[in-house]
């Protein structure tokens, strides 16, 4: 015997009521599924795009430190490249280390958050009291 039929007990009144909030339940599931469903999505594209960028940055970076490196053999006729391309990348590790709160966690919070909590135009901010509730004193006064 289902919880609601126990609680309401037997009759055709309250079997309908028991029906309409087991289907009203059902829907409210399906549509959380369907929400879950939708932001895991842009979540996981979201992982997916970042990580082809890195990848790719990955790529260009390698290609240019070899470049880097053969132009400053020839450049300086000594073998101080790599010393010097990697003292440059030190220099560029440390940098994206002091500010690496700015440049990823504020940007990837910001970005997860617009995909998690949407926000909806058409409500007011709870802050704001509509003129009506003004001229008639009612507010958030205390």
């Amino acid at each position: 015997m289902n919880f609601l039929e126990k609680l309401l007990g037997k009759s055709p009144r309250n079997e309908k009521t028991v029906k309409d909030v087991q289907d009203y339940l059902s829907q409210r599931y399906d549509l959380l599924k369907l929400e879950l469903l939708g932001k895991s999505s842009q979540i996981l594209s979201v992982i997916l795009s970042m990580v082809i960028v890195v990848v790719c940055a990955l790529a260009v970076f390698i290609y240019l430190s070899n470049a880097l490196i053969s132009w400053l053999t020839i450049a300086l006729n000594a073998g101080w490249a790599y010393t010097i391309v990697c003292a440059l990348f030190i220099v560029v590790i440390l940098v994206v280390l002091h500010y690496k709160d700015k440049l990823f966690v504020n940007a990837f919070i910001r970005k997860f958050s617009r995909i998690l909590y949407p926000e909806q135009e058409d409500e007011q901010p709870a802050e704001e009291i509509s003129p009506e509730l003004e001229e008639k004193g009612g507010g958030n006064e205390q």
